[in-house]
Formats: C-alpha cells, sequence, structure tokens
C-alpha cells in the first residue's frame, strides 16, 4: 500500500512537469512567431519605403503634428516662400513625423475648421500638434518646437546669430527689386541690403572654426536654416526682374558659404526650382515674366 501510493505520487509529478514544459514551449513558440512577423512587417515597410503605422522616432517628439502649407504655381505643392522651405528643413533634420495641408486662405482651399478658429489673419505657414498647440509662422513654430523638444540637439549657430532673420532678406529683396533705381549707391534698398551682406559676412568670419561654422561642420545651425532659403531665392531670380544683380567681391566670405550650403542635401531637398520661384514673386511685384523653355 505504501509502495502504490509513492508510485502515484511520482507519476502526477512527472504530470504535472510534463504538462508545464508544454506550457513553457507553447509561450516560447508564440513569442518568437510574433518576432517573426514583426521583421517581416518591418521589412515589408523598409521595402516599400514607408514606415509602420505609429511608427517615429524614440526620442520625445510632438504628436499629431499638422502643417498648413499655402499653395504655389503648381496646384498640390507648397510655394517658393523662404520661410516655408525653412521650416520643411527644420522638421526633416529634427525627424519629426508630420503631416502636410496645401492650402490657399484666399480662395478658401482645403482650410480645415480649426484654421479658421485660430488663425484670424491667415498667416502661414501654421502647425498645431499635441491637440490643441497652434503656432503660426515659422518662426513661432521652430522656436515653440525647439524649447520643448531638444532632441536631436541643433545648434543656435556663433556669436550674435539671434540677430539675423530671414524674413529681413525676404522682405529687403521685395523692396529692391519694385525699385527702378539702379544697383548703386543712389540706391537705398540696395544700400540697406548691401549693409546686410557685409553683416553676414563679418559673422561667417568670427565664426570660423568656432561654433556655426558650417564650413568646418557640414551640418546646418538654426541660423543657417533661417538664412539660406532666402538668400537663394534672392541670388537666384533677381535678374529675372531686375538685371544687373551680383553679390559684391567685397562679401567673399557669403559667396563661398552659399556656394557650399546651396549644395547641401537638406537645403536641396526642398530646394524650389527657378520657375516656382519667380512665379512665387511675380504677383508681389505686379509683373509677369516670360522665361525661357530651358528654364525649370
Amino acid at each position: 500500500s505504501t509502495q502504490s501510493t509513492g508510485s502515484s505520487g511520482i507519476n502526477a509529478e512527472y504530470g504535472d512537469t510534463f504538462v508545464l514544459t508544454r506550457f513553457v514551449f507553447v509561450i516560447a513558440f508564440l513569442n518568437m512567431r510574433l518576432g517573426y512577423n514583426r521583421r517581416a512587417a518591418n521589412r515589408a515597410a523598409g521595402k516599400a519605403g514607408g514606415n509602420i503605422k505609429n511608427a517615429g522616432p524614440k526620442y520625445p517628439h510632438p504628436r499629431n503634428l499638422t502643417l498648413l502649407f499655402k499653395e504655389g504655381a503648381v496646384e498640390g505643392e507648397a510655394c517658393a516662400d523662404p520661410l516655408t522651405i525653412e521650416l520643411q528643413m527644420y522638421l526633416e533634420m529634427k525627424g519629426f513625423p508630420h503631416k502636410v495641408h496645401i492650402v490657399d486662405p484666399e480662395k478658401g482651399k482645403n482650410l480645415p475648421e480649426w484654421f479658421r478658429k485660430n488663425n484670424w489673419d491667415g498667416i502661414l505657414p501654421m502647425a498645431k500638434y499635441d491637440k490643441e498647440q497652434y503656432k503660426l509662422g515659422s518662426a513661432e513654430t521652430m522656436m515653440a518646437l525647439e524649447k520643448k523638444f531638444r532632441v536631436p540637439l541643433m545648434s543656435n549657430g556663433g556669436m550674435g546669430a539671434g540677430r539675423f532673420r530671414g524674413k529681413t532678406v525676404k522682405n529687403l529683396t521685395l523692396s529692391l527689386l519694385k525699385s527702378v533705381r539702379p544697383y548703386d549707391s543712389t540706391n537705398p534698398d540696395w544700400t540697406d541690403l548691401l549693409h546686410e551682406f557685409k553683416q553676414l559676412d563679418e559673422y561667417l568670419v568670427q565664426c570660423y572654426g568656432k561654433e556655426g561654422d558650417y564650413i568646418k561642420s557640414k551640418r546646418f545651425s538654426l541660423w543657417d536654416i533661417r538664412m539660406v532659403p532666402a538668400l537663394y531665392n534672392l541670388v537666384t531670380i533677381a535678374n529675372y526682374f531686375k538685371p544687373g544683380f551680383a553679390l559684391p567681391d567685397e562679401v567673399s566670405h557669403l559667396r563661398s558659404y552659399l556656394n557650399h550650403a546651396f549644395e547641401d542635401p537638406a537645403f536641396k531637398k526642398f530646394c524650389p526650382s527657378v520657375r516656382k520661384i519667380v512665379r512665387y514673386y511675380e504677383p508681389k511685384l505686379n509683373v509677369r515674366i516670360v522665361l525661357p523653355d530651358d528654364v525649370l
């Protein structure tokens, strides 16, 4: 009787162990299968040139970030506004996932309801993120995002970078091209722009080999992002509207900087064509330019 009881106890113990082993094996198999399916989905997304739904950077970033850009000369594409380009460059370098809507407030085209409620003046670009956060204009948007989401870190630029604004160059460009006077000392718009060129040249000199030196780092700072699109628009299309424009020889550092910056992949990805830039400025200058067929 005693032997029988011991034998049944041993059998029960082995039976429990067998069930537990099978359970562990099933769990391990399911985990392995789940991992395989996840890796397969990642490979499929990579081949398709996209990301899995909800995929994003592993560092903190704005949630549900949506951008509104003004429509340009090509339907469904953003205009050649340098402030739009600088914001596109910023988001690309930060790696923030976002959606883009191309709108036209003057025609009431594609405007979401939250635009009408939070942007009475129709300022573009406009950003919406983290439920009810709204920012108007590229400068305000970049400042707010950079303050809250520092990673990945971006340099502000060299000492004194904060006094420069791409919008200043943009406004000086418009004033210069509207003027009927030539590019010389008799034209106050030209002297104002020339002063800005000299300030930029001096800034680049004092940055040499230090913080904010793009030639050394080969990576745009926030200063570069603000300045490059506006300067590109100016030097690219000024002669189409008013022949005789050239960067002065006395700002040689600025000339060298722009030759490198205009070729940077971070800018070239969003760099508008000459035709798009001309079409952007035509209504602002109330003129129509006939471009040769070979100008893209």
